[in-house]
């Protein structure tokens, strides 16, 4: 008796060859895509720990850094340049309060 008679025969096996063949490869799959979402979420826990680990104590310097100059801006400010303009703005006022006298006696 011959193995393979007919085409309907051969039609069969070859399905029932590529629906094995078809489960072989998405259990493969299934197993690589677990694989590679486990070793992603390792990769990213990693990555959350050594920014932990590095940058935020880096943000906490350069914060304390920001706040350093805000401070000594504020004391420049105060000290430094507050006057000066104060004296300037007086000095200036005075040269148009002057300007305004004696535009006064000229037009008399």
């Amino acid at each position: 008796m011959p193995l393979l008679v007919t085409l309907a025969e051969l039609r069969d096996v070859v399905i029932v060859i590529w629906g094995i063949i078809g489960a072989l490869f998405f259990a493969v799959a299934l197993v690589v895509v677990l694989m590679i979402g486990f070793t992603s979420k390792g990769l990213l826990n990693s990555i959350r720990t050594m920014l932990d680990d590095s940058v935020k104590p880096a943000l906490t310097s350069v914060k304390d850094a920001a706040d350093t100059v805000r401070g000594t801006t504020e004391f420049v400010g105060r000290t430094a340049v507050t006057p000066v303009v104060r004296a300037y703005g007086t000095f200036a006022g005075v040269k148009k309060g002057l300007g305004v006298l004696t535009s006064f006696k000229g037009k008399k």
